[in-house]
């Protein structure tokens, strides 16, 4: 009879366990819909963006020759200034100015162009911040008409970082994480002496780990007092050929 009402007792703690931890659950994604819920109702815009960025970052950065034949400006540009609205230290909307050093696929002459950005995720075209001492970097910039004289960034990858090696010429760096090519084209790399803005980067804070992955992966070499370069790229106008092509830089009608 005791053996029985041990039993009994047993089974009517699980079941109470049971439901409490059912009404847990409950409660946590009640409360998780009710956050997600009143995120949106404040951030209406900030939600929707979060969507299209899930949506467009699923296929990732695109090859440059897409994107040039998607753009309705190629250009090569010098970081000039930004204007930006920035939440926990990241941009979120405003605009940023760049000069044009050389035109590659335009319709009208331009000098200075203007993005114009809001919301935030991977495919958003922000600038990265620079020291106000150093010499403003340089981007093959992939732009689309916005209203006015402004412009948008393609939303496959709207920039790739130009550097200038030691006999004053463009080459675009190798790797970076929005350069996309094929096995073929990865024999157009090679070598280079870098200077300039851009060139080199401080790992001072990092890691022995991260810098150590850092010389691996992006084939930088160490030059002293926790400063590394990078030493690999394409010459700008290889690039511009082989892997873009005249076809994709046909001004669009």
């Amino acid at each position: 009879m005791e053996n029985q009402c041990n039993k009994n007792k047993t089974i009517v703690l699980a079941f109470s366990a049971l439901l409490f931890s059912a009404s847990v659950l409950a409660q946590q994604s009640e409360q998780s819909s009710s956050q997600v819920a009143l995120q949106e109702q404040a951030n209406p815009q900030e939600s929707s963006d979060q969507a299209t960025d899930s949506e467009a970052g699923a296929s990732g950065p695109l090859h440059p020759a897409q994107l040039a034949a998607e753009s309705d400006v190629v250009v090569l540009a010098q970081l000039d200034r930004l204007d930006y609205e920035r939440r926990r230290g990241f941009p979120v909307s405003g605009s940023g100015w760049a000069r044009v050093l050389l035109r590659y696929k335009v319709q009208d002459p331009i000098d200075l162009v203007r993005i114009v950005e809001e919301g935030f995720g991977p495919d958003r075209c922000y600038f990265p911040d620079v020291p106000l001492w150093q010499e403003l970097p340089r981007f093959l910039l992939f732009l689309n008409r916005g209203e006015g004289r402004d412009y948008t960034g393609h939303r496959g990858g709207c920039m790739l970082e130009v550097l200038v090696t030691d006999n004053n010429s463009y080459a675009v760096r190798w790797p970076q994480d929005d350069l996309v090519l094929n096995d073929d084209e990865l024999a157009l790399v090679e070598e280079l002496a870098f200077v300039g803005p851009g060139s080199t980067r401080d790992v001072s804070e990092m890691t022995s780990i991260s810098r150590e992955a850092l010389l691996r992966d992006y084939s930088m070499e160490d030059i002293g007092e926790f400063t590394f370069r990078y030493t690999r790229g394409i010459p700008l106008s290889v690039f511009r050929k082989q892997i873009i092509g005249s076809e994709a830089l046909r001004p669009q009608d």
